[in-house]
């Protein structure tokens, strides 16, 4: 059963009784990822238990009824899925564990939740309990928490805590759930929120992501604020560049303290912004309105751009990320892959390339910066060698086989990249673009841009998933550019039923046909289709019999 999960951020720390409802344990600023549960193992389980005087001194004078419990996480994580999960609650009548063992049996506690949990950071994290717990104020109280997921995940939830003496046990496992005896004892107690059902309005949130008057935010940015207690059962948004914020979104109510923009922000752009809590008593007063300013616009306006990679690599508004071409594809960290500079060639000279290793399971994309394709009409071109591993064209020839191996060209708004993304591969296993057939001494290569207008990057990929062949390959003058137009003919037919095939002569250096058509020699023509060689099998078109080609070219 998975349960609703939600998000919220603390900008700072927040400590002892907030208002009635929200009780927060523990200040620390230090960090551990063993308890409640260790990402870095597929198994294990924890207790952590707090006394009946902690739990008064935090504003739970009366007992309380526990509807929701929160951690506070230090790290940056997104979306980290957590199966299997089960958390306990229940009496402690100790100050501290004298045990180091997994209790005997669930006599005595309640089973509060059961399901998968979804962790986001950093700040904190806050769970609905589907079975509310309540506390009776003579006891003090202890979270048993076991994760059975059965896999591990980097990089994974890294919590605040603070130092209690012998108020935590914890014991990891990788192979099969671990044994409930001999478990490790520690100080390291997370801080915890304990929430209870409102009594009054919610109070205003605070935001997270973007902080107010923060500056050079990306574009595709999501909103992140958190409440500070009254527990809300949610938001109202408003977003703008007006203030007060209306002319983006007005008055949408949100069930999680997160909001992803509909589309991309504009670059250069101050957005204003407003967050107003709610709950069964009304909505939070006095919520303030902030302010972010996105980064400076980055594209790349101004046409051919070409870049010779004979200077510093990365070059200026590159950047390299490991990754495989398989879906989903997930790339590493900026400058993580095996891109580098070489010769061109390999031979020894100041022209330089962009060089990828095919070995072993070396995989990885050198991306271009944002281009602004303002039309059909685009091109990218580049020179493409595959070489033998470090040896030049009169060296020792490429190394054969290498079925794992690719190479291909993907076309993407920059901030997500699929396989759908691919314009052209090249491979050994069936692609009309055969990876062994590169030519070692280099092939100019031309790409139309095709239905890819707006701001776009481009990556090139390189990649190996099985250590067998050892070989290089490199780009060298990676341009983007407007295709130069050359009318080629006009083909008039009588109208048939059937399909009919148009050819021309051959353009020298066209890189695409563009066909059109229309009912009459001087009417209105419409593109018809494209294609990349010199002739078109034209659909049924009984009313239309006249055509024209155009070449476009890049030399």
């Amino acid at each position: 059963m998975k349960q609703n999960i939600l998000l919220i951020l603390a900008l700072s720390l927040m400590t002892g009784f907030l208002f009635a409802g929200d009780f927060i344990i523990g200040s620390g600023t230090s960090t551990e990822n063993y308890v409640p549960f260790y990402g870095g193992n597929d198994f294990g389980w924890s207790r952590f238990c707090f006394n009946q005087g902690e739990l008064i001194a935090s504003g739970m004078t009366n007992g309380a009824q526990i509807t929701k419990i929160a951690f506070q996480l230090n790290n940056a994580i997104s979306g980290y899925v957590t199966n299997n999960q089960t958390v306990y609650i229940g009496a402690f009548y100790d100050a501290a564990y004298n045990v180091t063992n997994y209790p005997s049996s669930y006599s005595g506690y309640t089973q509060v939740y059961n399901g998968s949990i979804t962790w986001n950071g950093p700040g904190w994290m806050e769970l609905t309990l589907s079975t509310p717990f309540t506390w009776d104020s003579r006891w003090g109280l202890e979270v048993l928490w076991e994760n059975r997921d059965g896999t591990r995940q980097s990089p994974f939830p890294i919590f605040r805590h603070s130092s209690v003496s012998n108020s935590s046990i914890r014991k990891v496992a990788n192979t099969s759930y671990p044994s409930l005896t001999n478990g490790t004892r520690g100080a390291n107690r997370p801080n915890f929120w304990f929430i209870t059902p409102a009594t009054d309005l919610p109070y205003p949130g605070t935001a997270l992501n973007p902080t107010d008057t923060s500056t050079g935010i990306d574009i595709n940015s999501k909103l992140d604020w958190h409440h500070t207690g009254g527990d809300p059962t949610g938001y109202r948004l408003w977003l703008g560049t007006n203030n007060p914020p209306s002319n983006l979104v007005s008055n949408q109510v949100l069930d999680q303290s997160i909001y992803t923009p509909a589309t991309y922000l504009d670059y250069g752009t101050t957005y204003y912004w407003r967050v107003v809590p709610f709950n069964d008593f009304g909505n939070a007063l006095d919520c303030p309105v902030w302010s972010f300013t996105t980064l400076p616009d980055p594209t790349i306006y101004a046409f051919p751009y070409s870049q010779s990679f004979d200077d510093t690599f990365n070059p200026e508004g590159w950047t390299d990320r490991q990754g495989v071409l398989a879906d989903p594809i997930v790339m590493g960290a900026e400058g993580s892959s095996q891109w580098r500079q070489d010769d061109w060639l390999n031979i020894l000279s100041t022209d330089k390339a962009a060089v990828h290793e095919l070995y072993s399971t070396m995989a990885g994309f050198c991306i271009s910066p944002l281009f602004n394709i303002s039309s059909d009409n685009f091109v990218v071109e580049f020179d493409l060698a595959f070489l033998k591993w470090d040896q030049p064209p009169t060296g020792t020839p490429p190394a054969l086989g290498g079925v794992d191996d690719r190479f291909a060209v993907l076309v993407s708004d920059g901030f997500s990249w699929s396989t759908a993304n691919i314009v052209r591969e090249w491979n050994n296993t069936g692609s009309p673009y055969v990876l062994n057939e590169i030519p070692a001494t280099g092939t100019h290569v031309s790409i139309p841009l095709t239905g890819f207008t707006g701001r776009k990057r481009i990556a090139i990929y390189a990649g190996s998933t099985v250590s067998n062949v050892d070989n290089d390959i490199m780009i060298n003058n990676f341009t983007v550019k407007e295709m130069l137009q050359t009318p080629v003919l006009n083909i008039s037919k009588d109208p048939v039923l059937n399909q009919m095939n148009i050819s021309w002569p051959i353009v020298p250096n066209a890189v695409i046909y563009r066909i059109y058509s229309s009912d009459s020699p001087n009417g209105t023509f419409s593109e018809l289709g494209t294609s990349d060689t010199n002739s078109y099998q034209t659909p049924a078109t009984p009313s239309k019999a006249f055509f024209k080609v155009i070449a476009y070219s890049t030399r």
